[in-house]
């Protein structure tokens, strides 16, 4: 045991906190207490903590969200009595590390926090560990701003903890990358990483894919690994339930031959984040997890990475085609912090490459989607503004996908009611020059 592991007691029975305190000591802990969640989150705030012991009493399940949100490193132990011990068991799937019983005694009290404490520092070295050895994969998160330099220090933290990890961003920000650094980073990295685009399948396709029916499924087959659930919000409820419930339990209930079978998964939820404020925001969709939030900024809020963005994909062009590209001109790189850039970093990708590819001519214009000698890779991209350019392609794209609007805002990397209104725009403003 550490002599230096700090353990915050949270109950509300005051007579019983004394002799708490007076155990802990004894073992080489340092112990402090709150006798309630209020005055716990203001504790957690500002002192470094490395267990929680909760009591169910003071606070129930809801409290462990709260503590999750003030203290992502801190295990937490949660304690009730036999009584209620299977109701306090469900905060095993909100990520408490273990229950306790008050009527099994102070040994079992103390394993529990002993076997917390040393799995909380098993974690965090490893994860600090592979931060320091992993600058190569942090290096895909490209710029310097404030919104960025906040998205390392969260996905280290993420990485460090064994609970389950929502990843929300707008189209185009990457929050696939973000899902395979923060397993990456985590004690799971060497293990199976595997994505489930359940947007793109019908449920009972997903039920079965997850839980298999004579086959193992995934929650089996990604043993010790990290499982993506992209767009997790198109799941059905009662699904999301299940598998909720599966890794609370640690212990899926596949149908047919061999019944149940262990579960060892790290879940990643992905989901689309939207600026339309009647929305329901992502914690209300996938209130069957408790997890930690992990917001990707859209490209329009940090707008002073743009250059660094550019400078790096063009440096990626140079290496892969093993040609020299030299810098752009000031006056190239203004016009493109002014853009919304609705497509977020990988709009800023594809315009970097058409750009790269359009002035090379012909032979490079082949290795995009652009035909030989088409009008785009004709186009003099000196003469033409950024939005110009922008509607001369998406219309060219459009062409190639013969009118299929759904298909050309895939290829775009666009959401589709973006590109529905640039189309309306574009109409609009051809309609407006032909008038009298």
């Amino acid at each position: 045991m550490h002599s230096a592991t700090r353990v915050l007691v949270i109950d509300a029975d005051n007579a019983r906190i004394p002799s708490l305190l007076e155990l802990l000591a004894a073992a080489g802990y340092e112990g402090h207490h709150a006798t309630c969640i209020e005055s716990a989150t203001e504790h957690l705030a500002r002192a470094g903590t490395d267990v929680v012991l909760l009591s169910f009493d003071a606070g129930g399940l809801g409290a462990l969200t709260r503590i999750a949100a003030a203290a992502p490193h801190a295990e937490v132990v949660l304690q009730s009595c036999a009584s209620r011990e299977i109701e306090a068991r469900e905060g095993l799937r909100l990520g408490a590390s273990d229950v306790t019983v008050w009527e099994r005694g102070t040994d079992v009290l103390l394993f529990a926090l002993e076997r917390a404490a040393r799995d909380g520092r098993r974690r965090q070295e490893l994860a600090l560990l592979r931060a320091r050895a992993s600058e190569q994969a942090l290096g895909s998160l490209v710029g310097r701003s404030a919104p960025m330099l906040a998205l390392r220090e969260l996905i280290g933290r993420a990485a460090g903890s064994r609970m389950t990890v929502l990843v929300t961003g707008e189209p185009g920000t990457g929050k696939d990358v973000i899902a395979r650094l923060v397993h990456d980073l985590s004690d799971r990295a060497g293990r199976p990483f595997v994505a489930l685009r359940c947007h793109q399948m019908q449920a009972d396709a997903v039920e079965a894919e997850l839980f298999g029916v004579k086959r193992e499924g995934l929650l089996e087959r990604v043993r010790g690994g990290t499982l993506v659930i992209d767009e997790a919000r198109s799941m059905p409820r009662a699904l999301r339930e299940r598998l909720a419930l599966a890794l609370a339990g640690r212990l899926v209930d596949r149908e047919g031959p061999g019944g149940g079978a262990p579960v060892d998964v790290r879940l990643i939820l992905t989901a689309r984040s939207t600026t339309d404020s009647r929305a329901p925001e992502s914690h209300e969709l996938l209130g069957e997890w408790n997890f930690i939030p992990i917001s990707l900024p859209a490209l329009r809020d940090r707008r002073s990475d743009i250059p660094i963005l550019v400078k790096h994909f063009r440096d990626r062009i140079a290496r892969d085609t093993g040609t020299n590209l030299s810098a752009l001109a000031p006056e190239e790189i203004t016009p493109l912090l002014g853009h919304q850039w609705p497509g977020n970093v990988r709009e800023l990708e594809h315009w970097v490459e058409r750009m790269v590819y359009a002035a090379a001519g012909h032979e490079a214009a082949k290795s995009t989607s652009a035909a030989p000698g088409s009008e785009f890779a004709q186009l003099d991209t000196a003469r033409l503004s950024l939005d110009a350019l922008e509607q001369k392609y998406i219309l060219h794209v459009l062409a190639q996908e013969q009118g299929h609007q759904s298909r050309t805002a895939e290829r775009l990397g666009i959401d589709r009611r973006t590109l529905y209104r640039k189309l309306k725009e574009y109409r609009d403003k051809a309609a407006a020059n032909d008038s009298p």
